[in-house]
Parts: C-alpha cells; structure tokens; sequence
C-alpha cells in the first residue's frame, strides 16, 4: 500500500512513513501490502553492506543483485515477464548519466554504444535466465565504466538506481527499486527505529522540538516541544541539514545519545542523556466532539492496529465519556500494511470475509476473515475517504461497507488494489514488486476502481440538509452499484474513469463537509439506519 508520507515541514525522528508495508510473518517471509500511495516480501534479509563508492564497484556483485532482481520477478511478479526485455531496457537508463550511452537488442545480440560507435556486444540468454542476464547487465555497467567519462565517475549506486528504474518501466506503476538509504527509511516507517521519540522542524536556521511523542525516551527525560536543539551527541546543530540532525538522533535500541536544549524562560542550556528505544511512529489520533469520537488513522504500520484497539478499549471502560458513535477518518491515507488493514476491519466487525488477494504466485491467493470480535460493541461508525484514500485505507473501507457496519462518506477513493511485495536485496535496498490484486469482500477488484461512499459529499447531497431532504424522499442511492464494480473487472481504464466521476475528488475541497454528514449520520438514529441500509451488497443479511 505506493510511497513517502509525512507531515509538511518537519523532518524528525518520526516521520518519514511509507504508505507501502509489510503484512504478516512467515517462516522466512514478510507479507506486505503497499499503497498509492504499504503486501511486501522479504525473501531473507541481505546482507546488510554499506552503500558503494565510485571506487568499490565490483562486477560479481553487481550480478548478483541484479540475479535477485530477475529471480524474483520471475517467481512472483504478479504477470510473466520476458527478462530479457527488462534487461535491456533496464542498460537504457544509463542514458540517463551519459546521453550519448545506448543499448540494443536485435535478434540474439545484445550492443552497447557511445555516440553511436560500438562498445560491447553480448549473446542474449534464454527469456527466463535471470542469472545468465543478470551476468549481461553486470558485465554492460562495467564496459559502460571503462568506456564513458560520465558513468565510470558516477557512484555506483546511483548507476544501479538508473537501471532499476528504467527496467521498472516495462512492470507496473507500483513497482519500484529503492536504494540503500531510501529502503532503511521505508523499513524504520514500517517497523520502527532506534531513537528518541521527538518531531522536528525548523525556522530561521534553528532546529527546535515540534512535538515529544507519548511514552518514549524523550518525554520521560523532560524534553518538550519548542524546545530549540544546540547539540546532539556533541555536535552543534545551527546550520546543519535537518536530515544530519534526524540521523544523530537515532541510533541502535538501547544506545545513549546528548542532546541539549535551550528553554524559553530558563537561563542555561538543558543537557539529557537519553537511551534510544524502538519508536514506531504514531498512526492513530483521536479526538472528541460532543458524544462522537472522531479517530484519525493516518496511515498503517507496525502499531496502527494496537492504536486503535486502545482507543476502542478506553471507550469501552468509559474513558471517554459518554459515545453515541464512531467517525473513522481515512482521507489521505495512503495504505500501509496488509495485517494491520485487517487487523483494522476486525476489530469492528463481528464476522465474515475481509478481503482475499489473488495473483499468479500460488501463495499470493489468500482469505482473510474476521475472528468475531467487534470491539467497537456495535456502536455506530462513520468512514470518511476521498481521492487519496488508498491501499490499505481501501480495504478497511470496503470491507465495513460490504458488510454492513459502517456508512462511507465522502468521494471515490483513489484505486490502489495490488499488492506488492518486497525484497531486501543483496546491497541492503529495496525491490518492491506487485504480485497480486485485492478484491472486497462482495468480489468486486479495487485496483484502478477503488470503493464509493453511500453518501457522496462532492455531489448535490454536500449538505446535512440536502443529505436529510433525499433520505425523506426515498432519493438516497449509492453512486455505484455492485453490478457496475463487477462490471468495471473488464472495463479500459476510461470506463473505470467514468465511474469515478460519479463522485468526484477535488483537492482542496471543503473537508469540514465530511464531518457534517458524519455527525449527522450519527446523531440521527434512524438517518442513520437507512444510509446503512443503502450499502450495498448487504452481504451481512445474505451470509
């Protein structure tokens, strides 16, 4: 569940969260889903090297990265795929570093030029021998290296970047190749990272504390937001790059770190020695209006399930007072991860499928149900979505509607219904590769559809009153009906588009409109009861 999301204008320790994650464990295997914008397979981690330099390029690795690049399309991308065509379409990308570098294939031979004159040739391998042109794409880059000023000056990392993301281009739009450091940053969103648990920004060249995250190191040392940073492990911060400051920060769990801090009203500055813990950012944030608990979910990692499942228990027990019902935002949400999607859709509903994934791998078909608990007690639940709504968001989404216990409002989301999987590769980045699509519990496929609320906000029905006006008059319909998304499995791209126009997203709409209906919904019973029923399938009274 595509793929970097964070809060406009800060940069600090816990931030950074990627929309496409892993969903649950195996033996040996890490299922993810990734978003629009995170399912992802670790096949083994590798090992976990340094990034290369200009000087360490080394053919034989080189073979063997791009071996489990074309290994592992071969065995699980979700549509055969002639690896000789991403071969040399992958040598295309050098280009990209030197303009006057070509690569082409006729017939059995592969050759490289600069400004048209020969440099190399190869015999093309079988379609299938990842291995065989894994040895041609390495051996290319080297004669590339020898050959061209530009490319044999470039970092190799960065060479390996260009012909991934070339070679990409004939995959779908989904998948995609992350070097070294871009995939730690995608893990430490996924799973969490060693350190210190504050958000940072910046204004005028000084860094200085947005917010200390509940229960981490640095809230139980004293730190506090507007706190300004002066030094981390020794090292005065005025000046330096935002993400210099974030790597000081962290660091392996259970490390200490200095940090010091100049406080509004304190005459010297604070100094801490603070020990890192694991941080996982913080995807659910609640609030209450009136009697209606307004829970935002922003994105799906490692402990967005856990968030939510708090949240449900402190309602519960009462610590929220009294709670007529439940708005369950997920506009903008990109995705996250497959378990905790379902992990979501579980905890409020008390039986039935949640979504099945379907793709050419024979592990990539798979069932996911509910266990039975609704630890929402039957409370009435909102769900907010609009264009960004993707991937995971998606399917907590469709599944409470097709199942009856929850009333969509808002627009057409966005339509991420694949599953990608990922790769720890051998340079210690990130392959992230499609190999199955999602489909709602009703059997309707979400990729390039998405779901459609019961009330849509973009239409005439934006307001409570419009809203109330066409339940009373027997007008309220849902904008697509279960026959047209079964029909859009075989529909071009422009008919899946007519579709959406049915309620449209525009960015930068009136949001607060949601929220109206929302409350609406929840403080009228019976409104509520009938947009209910409008849901359809009613999959909750067939089966």
């Amino acid at each position: 569940m595509q793929q970097n999301h964070s809060a406009a204008g800060t940069a600090g320790d816990a931030e950074g969260m990627d929309p496409e994650a892993a969903c649950r464990t195996r033996p040996g295997r890490v299922w993810r889903l990734a978003a629009a914008a995170s399912l992802v397979l670790l096949l083994g981690a590798g090992p976990q090297t340094a990034a290369n330099t200009k000087d360490s390029f080394s053919t034989d690795s080189a073979r063997k990265l791009f071996s489990t690049c074309l290994d592992n399309i071969n065995a699980v991308y979700i549509r055969k795929i002639n690896l000789g065509n991403f071969a040399v379409e992958g040598l295309k990308g050098l280009a990209a570093v030197d303009p006057a570098f070509a690569a082409e294939r006729r017939g059995k031979r592969v050759t490289l030029s600069i400004a048209n004159a020969p440099i190399a040739e190869y015999g093309a391998p079988d379609e299938d021998d990842a291995d065989g042109w894994a040895g041609v794409m390495a051996r290319a880059i080297a004669a590339a290296r020898t050959h061209s000023q530009p490319v044999g000056a470039e970092d190799p990392e960065k060479l390996f970047k260009a012909v991934f993301d070339s070679g990409m281009t004939v995959l779908d739009k989904y998948s995609r190749y992350a070097a070294p450091e871009a995939a730690r940053d995608n893990r430490a969103a996924r799973e969490g990272f060693g350190g210190i648990g504050i958000r940072l920004d910046v204004e005028n060249d000084t860094i200085f504390v947005q917010s200390v995250l509940p229960s981490t190191p640095a809230e139980k040392a004293g730190m506090k937001a507007k706190d300004r940073l002066l030094r981390i492990a020794g090292k005065p911060v005025r000046g330096m790059d935002m993400k210099d400051v974030v790597t000081l920060t962290r660091g392996k769990v259970g490390s200490s770190v200095a940090v010091e801090v100049e406080r509004d009203g304190v005459s010297q500055p604070i100094k801490f020695d603070i020990k890192r813990a694991l941080i996982v950012p913080p995807t659910v944030i609640v609030s209450k209006t009136d009697d209606v608990v307004e829970i935002k979910i922003s994105s799906f990692n490692h402990d967005t399930g856990l968030g939510l499942s708090g949240t449900l228990e402190a309602i519960r027990n009462g610590k929220q007072g009294k709670v007529g019902g439940i708005v369950l935002d997920m506009r903008s949400n990109p995705g996250g991860l497959l378990d905790q999607a379902v992990v979501v859709s579980d905890l409020l509903l008390a039986s039935g499928q949640i979504v099945s994934t379907r793709g050419r791998h024979q592990d990539s078909t798979q069932l996911f149900n509910a266990t039975g608990r609704d630890a929402a007690k039957n409370l009435p639940v909102v769900v907010l979505v609009n264009g960004t709504s993707a991937s995971a968001a998606e399917i907590v989404a469709g599944a409470l509607q097709d199942r009856g216990r929850a009333v969509l409002v808002g627009t057409s989301s966005f339509g991420k219904g694949s599953v990608q999987t990922v790769i720890r590769m051998p340079n210690d980045g990130e392959l992230t590769l499609t190999w199955a699509h999602f489909h709602a519990p009703s059997g309707y496929s979400i990729d390039g559809l998405g779901v459609f609320p019961t009330i849509c906000t973009s239409t005439a029905l934006s307001t409570t009153q419009g809203l109330a006006e066409a339940m009373e008059h027997g007008q309220l319909r849902n904008v697509v009906d279960l026959a047209q998304r079964r029909a859009a499995d075989a529909f071009a791209e422009n008919g899946k588009d007519e579709l959406h126009k049915a309620c449209p997203y525009q960015a930068g709409a009136d949001t607060e409109t949601d929220l109206r209906v929302a409350r609406a919904l929840l403080h009228n019973s019976d409104l509520y009861q009938r947009a209910l029923k409008q849901s359809l399938p009613s999959l909750a009274a067939r089966q």
